[in-house]
């Protein structure tokens, strides 16, 4: 007796939907040193142990997270890096020229020569260089681009920004002038903090916006969304990030990036590496298991989902150094939110 042919439905590619058009892949930048020492590349810096990952400066690390993106084919790094050289520059040199202004009368600046230090930056960047917000980006949950979403949206173009990328561009300013700067995040929201561990001085620096405010982290606590006391006390929102985790939240803003255009796949490497390297962060995991679901559902309905093939160079040596990091010494002290500058402390008096 002959069985019933069952007929098949075809596997159909997202690819071929109106919808999603595959883009061109660039090609991995070479990137290189003062000293000609090659700079590591994406696929490198995501296994990196965490002493070295620390030497490397936040402001690259999240330039080279917006490469290799469908529209950063074109993205050249190297300048955006002599640019964020150059406005230290202007921000150190007008900071310099500024000071007496502190010192004439410190009650006005709080008699915080860093609340000061921190009030010439923005002015200087936002003022001086037009970095501003772009009110727009509240209206959608969607980036447009990647430029909304690394810093070279501010280092090029028309300079504006939002709270993913304009905090990060004054903790890559601040930490190359020698401020104990770091990135920090409430719920949906990131944000950066001055936190000197010599000097003991803490407060939560609001730049996304005109202007430099100081709200306090109960501020936080029920804006943009409401946290729960144990988050807090557990250290899942508002402490300080480490260079891993740093690296977790720019590749957690690639997936969103990824996304949004459609590549589903590479939308979940990117999470992946983002809830590993950031594991305390409830979001990341959020964001990954959000789309694992939804290729499933595509799976289902036998399509195949969209890929934005990555062009990682991942360097076999890398991997033993990754095995000896323990990440439980990550997390000792995190309900404190204190760690150890990153900074030299004696670039500037505090």
């Amino acid at each position: 007796m002959n069985k019933p042919r069952v007929k098949r439905r075809p596997l159909i590619s997202v690819y071929n939907l109106p919808t999603v058009v595959p883009n061109v892949i660039p090609t991995a930048p070479n990137l290189r040193f003062r000293d000609q020492r090659p700079a590591p590349s994406l696929g490198e810096v995501l296994f990196l142990p965490l002493d070295v990952l620390r030497a490397i400066p936040v402001g690259y690390l999240n330039l080279i997270c917006g490469t290799m993106l469908p529209d950063t084919v074109n993205l050249d790094v190297p300048a955006c890096l002599r640019t964020l050289g150059d406005w230290t520059a202007l921000v150190k040199r007008e900071t310099e020229t500024q000071l007496y202004r502190f010192r004439r009368n410190p009650a006005e600046y709080r008699n915080s020569e860093a609340y000061f230090r921190i009030l010439v930056m923005i002015t200087v960047l936002q003022r001086d260089l037009g970095v501003t917000y772009d009110p727009e980006c509240t209206k959608t949950t969607i980036f447009k681009s990647s430029r909304e979403g690394f810093i070279h949206g501010l280092l090029t173009g028309d300079r504006r920004g939002t709270c993913a990328n304009m905090p990060v561009l004054y903790v890559a300013i601040g930490r190359m002038l020698g401020y104990p700067l770091y990135l920090t995040n409430a719920r949906g929201h990131l944000f950066c903090r001055w936190h000197s561990a010599r000097t003991g001085e803490r407060f939560n620096i609001e730049g996304s916006g005109v202007g430099l405010t100081t709200n306090s982290d109960d501020y936080y606590c029920t804006w943009p969304h409401p946290l729960t006391a144990a988050e807090v006390h557990h250290g899942i929102f508002l402490r300080n990030f480490d260079p891993a985790e740093e690296l977790g939240c720019f590749m957690a803003t690639r997936g969103h990036i990824l996304e949004d255009r459609g590549h589903i796949l590479d939308a979940i490497v990117a999470y992946s590496h983002a809830h590993r390297l950031s594991p305390v962060d409830p979001s990341c995991m959020a964001f990954l298991l959000k789309l694992l679901n939804k290729e499933i559902d595509l799976r289902r309905d036998g399509k195949i989902p969209s890929s934005y093939r990555q062009a990682e160079n991942f360097t076999p040596e890398i991997y033993a150094s990754a095995a000896r990091f323990v990440i439980d010494d990550r997390y000792a002290h995190r309900a404190t939110g204190a760690i150890p500058d990153q900074t030299d402390s004696t670039a500037h008096s505090e």
